[in-house]
């Protein structure tokens, strides 16, 4: 991720949140709003625990996708399709991230490519529930 922020490839655009990693948590749902006119990004949620990042799910912003975009819903994942999402064991918090090649159409014809900064100022609002559960020892 360090090394798309500094190729101007990738943006954080929420958090990070922190989380007690002596806890172990699911994700129930994750949504974001975001405008309409943005696309040719995609956007994700991260989990990270010490210095590592893993992705927890993703999803592609076409040339029409919807103002409220779910990454998760209860019962699946739309990136990995499990109906399960668990964050990893010691999750010290989580992100919304975007990367890819921004930019909107103007009056729907013209592309026009744009900045990360335009693309954080179209970015509205996330909706993340967690699920706290205790593993199972034998």
């Amino acid at each position: 991720l360090n090394i798309w922020a500094d190729l101007n490839k990738a943006v954080v655009l929420d958090g990070p949140f922190e989380l007690d990693p002596s806890l172990r948590y699911s994700v129930d749902s994750t949504s974001l709003r975001m405008d309409e006119s943005i696309f040719g990004i995609s956007v994700g949620l991260f989990a990270y625990f010490g210095p590592y990042m893993v992705q927890i799910s993703a999803l592609f912003l076409g040339d029409e996708h919807a103002k409220y975009v779910s990454l998760i819903k209860p019962g699946v994942n739309f990136l990995t399709m499990e109906s399960i999402s668990m964050l990893p064991s010691h999750c010290d918090g989580v992100l919304i991230v975007a990367w890819g090649e921004p930019g909107y159409f103007d009056n729907r014809v013209k592309w026009n490519k744009i900045t990360w900064t335009d693309v954080k100022e179209s970015y509205r609002a996330m909706k993340l529930v967690l699920k706290q559960y205790e593993e199972l020892t034998e």
